[in-house]
């Protein structure tokens, strides 16, 4: 199976502006069986949201990416649930990936924002997550303690940033972090340049942990694509 573990939807990631039927189309063009969405867990993005309790944006939360399993499940992609917090950080910007968790887990701790990176890892190992860094060392982010994460993106392949992914690699390799390789999708024009390729199925959340926790899979690293892509957007920012 050849997965996407990094992808946020129109609606519930306010930086995304893809419509469902582009991306879906997009990552059955490049040969994806299956998608991990992970829409960010963000203090701002959830004020945003319709309703006035924490249950009520969590139900919004949910229904988006309900809509988006449905439609990919018409078109043959199977859909995994994730997410992307950032966390409470006094040195700057930090954001991690989680897995393996269920929609309890986020109607049970809807305010996981308000947690350090300390208190989420523990919170997520007590109950089988899996948390990893994401783009630890593009411009501006805090790469966190390694102690506090099971593993890190290795290669993050959104374009509009510099991940600085030799940087992310090497900091993976020196702390014994699982490697992860995600695209951060966004946006319809975006280049899918990563993820992982298993030879096992994957049939749910836990099955992904199951196979990260094996390493029996190959990361997909589209490394030139994404520089092209990078350097094309940093000259027409310009």
């Amino acid at each position: 199976m050849k997965l996407e573990t990094h992808c946020h939807l129109i609606g519930t990631s306010v930086c995304a502006d893809c419509s469902f039927d582009v991306m879906i189309k997009a990552y059955k063009d490049k040969g994806y069986d299956g998608i991990v969405v992970t829409n960010h867990i963000h203090r701002g993005y959830f004020s945003s949201y319709p309703g006035e309790t924490p249950k009520e944006k969590v139900d919004y939360f949910f229904s988006v990416y309900d809509k988006f399993n449905r439609e990919c499940s018409s078109q043959g992609i199977k859909v995994f649930l994730g997410g992307e917090v950032l966390v409470t950080c006094p040195e700057g910007h930090a954001e991690y990936i989680i897995y393996g968790f269920d929609k309890k887990f986020i109607y049970d701790h809807p305010n996981l924002f308000d947690l350090t990176q300390e208190e989420l890892f523990k919170l997520c190992d007590k109950n089988g997550i899996f948390m990893f860094k994401a783009h630890p060392f593009r411009t501006k982010e805090v790469h966190g303690d390694p102690k506090y994460m099971h593993g890190a993106e290795s290669f993050n392949g959104h374009y509009h940033h510099a991940n600085n992914n030799d940087l992310a690699k090497e900091f993976c390799e020196n702390n014994s972090l699982i490697k992860l390789s995600g695209t951060d999708f966004h946006h319809p024009d975006q280049p899918i340049t990563a993820g992982i390729i298993t030879k096992r199925e994957v049939k749910d959340e836990q099955d992904l942990i199951r196979i990260l926790r094996s390493g029996e899979y190959e990361l997909i690293i589209e490394e030139q694509e994404y520089l092209t892509s990078h350097k094309k957007y940093v000259s027409e920012k310009k």
